[in-house]
């Protein structure tokens, strides 16, 4: 690593991140996690709210809608941070994983430093933890956006056996999703034939409830953090317990 991405507190790495204004989950989960010697440094990108009552103008949104992410790493890359991490899921999920894969290209050539989108990370996580192809989805979001995600994945090869969002009503919401709720959702989700369970929504707060969320589900699983500390939890299941969530 070049030493101007290297500071006193620094010593191994700065990464930055950007995370949507609303989002008040990614950074007190990146902290903790944090290693000694790795600093983040997080910059706030604004994005308008999608409509949670009017289905065809969420679906829209998601498709059109664009938030100040130039602004966000203008005001980010300043502090030379080795890596970036894109701390809003849903954008990184447009299109097919070939669109996925020449945006995270394009957003590193413009930074200047590896920048790395929440989809493309998730397939890295799911990789290094033996590359199970059949899969479940959690979201915090509505049907159209269950669906886009649905889509992605199944562009970049994987067979999801079961998608279904939260249906939070509004950003902040997310982050106020209750324990018991969360713990609902993967129950909803957890299919015999999936291999993996996966997080979607960077502003829902599983992660400090994975080790709980995994015995509820009575799996023996590998615990390893969403992909590059984003985007949503992969987890490994190697064998299936018989006994099954009531």
């Amino acid at each position: 690593m070049q030493a101007l991405h290297r500071d006193t507190l620094a010593y191994r790495a700065k990464i930055g991140v950007v995370v949507p204004a609303t989002n008040t989950v990614v950074q007190p989960e990146y902290e903790s996690m944090r290693p000694r010697g790795v600093t983040h440094h997080v910059s706030r990108m604004f994005l308008p709210p999608r409509p949670y009552d009017d289905m065809a103008m969420y679906k829209k949104l998601l498709e059109t809608e664009e938030g100040n992410l130039d602004a966000a790493l203008d005001l980010l890359l300043p502090c030379e941070p080795a890596v970036i991490a894109h701390g809003h899921s849903i954008h990184s999920f447009r299109g097919d994983a070939a669109r996925a894969a020449d945006e995270q290209a394009a957003l590193s050539k413009r930074c200047g430093v590896p920048f790395f989108t929440p989809s493309m990370a998730l397939v890295e996580g799911l990789r290094a933890i033996g590359a199970p192809k059949k899969v479940a989805i959690l979201t915090p979001y509505w049907p159209p956006a269950d669906e886009l995600i649905a889509n992605w994945f199944r562009s970049a090869g994987f067979d999801v056996v079961q998608a279904g969002g939260l249906k939070t009503t509004g950003p902040t919401n997310v982050a106020r999703v209750e324990r018991e709720r969360i713990f609902e959702g993967f129950r909803m989700i957890d299919d015999p034939k999936a291999e993996a369970l996966l997080h979607v929504g960077t502003n829902l707060p599983v992660t400090a409830f994975t080790e709980q969320i995994e015995r509820r589900a009575w799996q023996a699983v590998d615990r390893r953090e969403r992909g590059h500390l984003l985007g949503g939890a992969a987890r490994d299941r190697h064998r299936r317990s018989a006994a099954r969530v009531r």
